[in-house]
């Protein structure tokens, strides 16, 4: 019965969310503010060290996640079409009403604060020593077709979305930094282009400019 009722509750979460999310145009929305988004996600390890997550809210922009962990990773990948998303910079909160199901991907700082994982929900809780987000605009609907085509890239789906980490020049990780650098633990960048920030437990942040024809990058150097 309780497990019946949260999922239910989830459920309304979620769509109250995603019907409040305007699809407008603007200037893109800064990354390091705090985050509350609903929609479509995938969650997933990319690769032994690091896990992606992608969001898709039916607005003009993507939304990804990335941690990035010392400890080795098993392979793991799930997906919901009603899912809710918080984000607070050093920590992310991913919980789905239609798989009952819970993710907490947070820094060793974020851990002290964030939520656990509620009693009948299947999941997990990762710590990592950096975690970033980046948003990418998608271009207008192509006629006649129903479906939006992401600037810059092909990023549709999962795999093409998170493994597109140095899309370009500007993307590149061995580049300089355009916000952050050494002794910073935080950095994030934004323009018309695309956004990212980045929160680092230990190394320090740094942050490259999008481009036209690079996606923004932020990143925890060691």
């Amino acid at each position: 019965m309780c497990k019946t009722v949260l999922a239910l509750v989830l459920v309304l979460l979620s769509t109250a969310l995603y019907a409040a999310k305007p699809v407008t145009d603007g200037p893109m929305p800064s990354p390091d503010d705090y985050t509350v988004l609903a929609g479509k996600v995938t969650i997933g390890t990319i690769d032994a060290h690091m896990i992606g997550v992608l969001v898709d809210d039916g607005g003009p922009y993507r939304h990804l996640f990335r941690l990035w962990t010392e400890a080795p990773l098993k392979t793991f990948r799930v997906s919901s079409q009603s899912a809710s998303i918080e984000f607070r910079g050093d920590e992310l909160v991913v919980m789905a009403a239609d798989q009952e199901w819970f993710y907490a991907l947070v820094t060793a700082a974020g851990d002290r604060h964030a939520p656990r994982q509620p009693i009948g929900l299947t999941g997990a809780r990762y710590v990592g020593y950096g975690l970033n987000h980046e948003i990418r605009p998608v271009a207008a609907r192509m006629p006649g077709t129903g479906r939006h085509i992401v600037a810059l890239d092909s990023c549709d789906d999962f795999d093409s979305c998170v493994f597109n980490l140095d899309y370009g020049v500007g993307g590149g990780a061995g580049g300089s930094c355009d916000s952050g650098g050494p002794n910073s633990s935080q950095c994030s960048t934004s323009n018309t282009h695309g956004s990212c920030s980045v929160s680092c437990s230990y190394g320090y942040a740094c942050c490259t400019n999008a481009t036209g024809t690079a996606n923004a990058n932020c990143r925890c150097v060691n």
